[in-house]
């Protein structure tokens, strides 16, 4: 699948979310069970307006991932237990769409990564966006986003 690459300015997204710690291997079902913590508290504050479901990554230590999931949040969230307000990054971004499976979005990365390299940007934080769900897998929209470090 070819990706196009943009760099972007994005603001940030407001989220009710989990911060986690986990594993490559526990990725896919941390990220279903901790929406599945959230969105019942998102949906119990009926003045809320959820969007899509973010996932960002902060980064990689010793082969635990520290990461945040969570639902895009419209209209006076309220914190409750573990699900926390918090926000998607804001600023300069380089960011690709990827159509398919998730886990088929090693090549949206391997294009931002090599975008980086050859534009020498540095970048720290990922997050992706998701789509609303397409029981066609062609159609599942994931969009992904890397925080860019200011250009040297």
């Amino acid at each position: 699948m070819h990706y196009d690459v943009r760099v972007d300015h994005v603001a940030a997204l407001p989220l009710a979310s989990i911060r986690a710690a986990t594993t490559q291997d526990k990725l896919g079902a941390d990220i279903i069970r901790l929406l599945n913590v959230v969105w019942p508290v998102v949906r119990d504050q009926a003045e809320v307006q959820p969007g899509q479901n973010v996932v960002i990554y902060y980064g990689e230590a010793g082969g635990v991932l520290t990461i945040d999931v969570g639902v895009e949040v419209r209209g006076g969230f309220v914190p409750s237990g573990e699900v926390q307000l918090t926000a998607s990054p804001a600023g300069e971004a380089a960011t690709t769409v990827h159509f398919g499976d998730y886990s088929d979005l090693a090549g949206a990365y391997e294009a931002l990564d090599q975008w980086c390299s050859a534009h020498d940007r540095i970048h720290e934080v990922a997050w992706e966006v998701y789509g609303d769900w397409e029981e066609d897998e062609a159609k599942r929209r994931t969009d992904v986003f890397f925080l860019l470090n200011p250009a040297r």
